[in-house]
C-alpha cells in the first residue's frame, strides 16, 4: 500500500565554490571537510529502489551540500538512481555550476526538481554571497534552463528558496515579480539562523515587526502570484514558527514522527530524523540491508527519541518537517 512520498535529504559533499557569509560551508573557512562514498550511496539506492517497487511507496532524494554539483560522483549515481532504481531525484544549488550547458542538460533530463539558492535582489544577494555579479548570472543560468526545459518537454520543476534577512525581506514581493520573469515555478523562505555562523547573525536577524508585516501582507501575495504562475509555499503553522524565533521564544516539539516520511543523511552515511539530530540519533546505512530494515528505522528513532530527548527538540528549528512546503 502507498503509505506517500518519502523524502530523503541527503548532504553528499562539504565542499563548495562560494563565500557565503551565513553559510558554514564556505569555501574560506578553514575545516574539515567530507564527501559521500559513492558506493555506499549507490547500494543504498538500490535497496530503497527495490523497496519502493514492493511497496508502492515513492521516494525523493535530494541532493545537498555544500554545493553538491560538485561532488564529482553525482551525475552517475543520480542517472542510476532514477532509470536503474526508479527513485526521483532533486537538487538544492547555488546556481552557479548551472553556467555548463552539459550540467543543466544533466538536471533537465534526469531531476524531478531543482532548488536555487537565491537571497535577495542583485547587490544584497551578491554581498552576502560575496560574489559580485553572481545575481546576474543567476539570470541566465535560470533562464537558459527554463529554455531548455521548454525546448526538451521536461517535467522539472524549478523552485528558488531564499534566506530571509534584515536587509532582503522588505523586497520580497518585487524579489517574487522578478523569480516570475525568469520562469521560475515555485518559491520557498526559511529565516536567517544563528547556528551556522553566529557572528553574522545579530546583525542581519530578522525584527520581529518585520516578521509580523511579512505575515499580514503573504496571504495576498501567495493569492496574486499563484494567479500569474508562480507558487509560494508556507503555511500557517510555518509562519508562526518564524514569528516565534524573531522573538527568541522557543518552539518545543513533542512528536516529529521521526522518521516516518522524512530523512536526513549526512556524508558519512548516517541517517536522522533531521540535520540536527544527526550524532545524536543515527543509523548507519550500512546497517540496512532489507525492506524491514527500513521500515524499522522509524521505530528506531522513536525509542532513541524517547530515551534521551535532543536538547533541539526542546527549540525546533528544522523547516523541512514542520509546513515549509505546505
Amino acid at each position: 500500500m502507498n503509505q506517500g512520498r518519502r523524502v530523503i535529504v541527503w548532504r553528499v559533499t562539504q565542499d563548495c565554490n562560494l563565500d557565503c557569509q551565513f553559510c558554514s560551508y564556505s569555501q574560506s573557512l578553514n575545516r574539515i571537510r567530507h564527501n559521500a562514498d559513492p558506493a555506499k550511496v549507490e547500494r543504498f539506492g538500490a535497496l530503497l529502489g527495490e523497496y519502493s517497487k514492493q511497496t508502492g511507496r515513492n521516494t525523493l532524494v535530494s541532493w545537498i551540500g555544500g554545493e553538491p554539483l560538485l561532488w564529482p560522483a553525482l551525475w552517475d549515481v543520480s542517472r542510476r538512481f532514477v532509470h536503474e532504481f526508479g527513485l526521483d531525484v532533486s537538487t538544492t544549488t547555488n546556481g552557479v555550476p548551472l553556467r555548463s550547458r552539459r550540467v543543466a542538460e544533466r538536471i533537465v533530463d534526469d531531476f524531478t526538481e531543482i532548488v536555487i539558492s537565491i537571497d535577495g535582489f542583485g547587490d544584497e544577494n551578491d554581498r552576502v554571497r560575496q560574489k559580485p555579479g553572481l545575481f546576474e548570472e543567476l539570470k541566465r543560468n535560470i533562464s537558459t534552463l527554463v529554455e531548455l526545459k521548454a525546448s526538451r518537454g521536461s517535467a522539472l520543476t524549478v523552485k528558488v528558496n531564499t534566506i530571509l534577512m534584515r536587509k532582503n525581506i522588505e523586497h520580497f514581493e518585487a524579489f517574487c515579480e522578478v523569480l516570475l520573469s525568469w520562469g521560475v515555478e515555485e518559491l520557498t523562505f526559511n529565516q536567517l539562523g544563528g547556528y551556522d555562523r553566529p557572528e553574522f547573525f545579530p546583525a542581519n536577524r530578522l525584527l520581529s515587526s518585520q516578521v509580523s508585516n511579512f505575515i499580514n501582507a503573504l496571504s495576498g501575495w501567495k493569492t496574486q502570484f499563484a494567479e500569474k504562475g508562480l507558487l509560494i509555499h508556507g503555511s500557517d503553522a510555518y509562519l508562526h514558527r518564524l514569528q516565534c524565533s524573531s522573538r527568541d521564544e522557543k518552539i518545543p516539539v513533542e512528536d516529529c514522527a521521526p522518521g516516518s516520511w522524512f530523512w536526513f543523511v549526512n556524508e558519512n552515511g548516517l541517517i536522522s530524523p533531521c540535520s540536527y539530530t544527526s550524532y545524536e540519533y543515527a543509523v548507519d546505512i550500512d546497517s540496512i540491508r532489507s525492506r524491514d530494515e527500513i521500515d524499522a528505522v522509524e521505530a528506531t528513532f522513536r525509542q532513541m527519541q524517547s530515551e534521551n530527548k535532543s536538547r533541539f527538540c526542546g527549540d525546533c528549528h528544522c523547516t523541512q518537517l514542520f509546513d515549509k512546503f505546505s
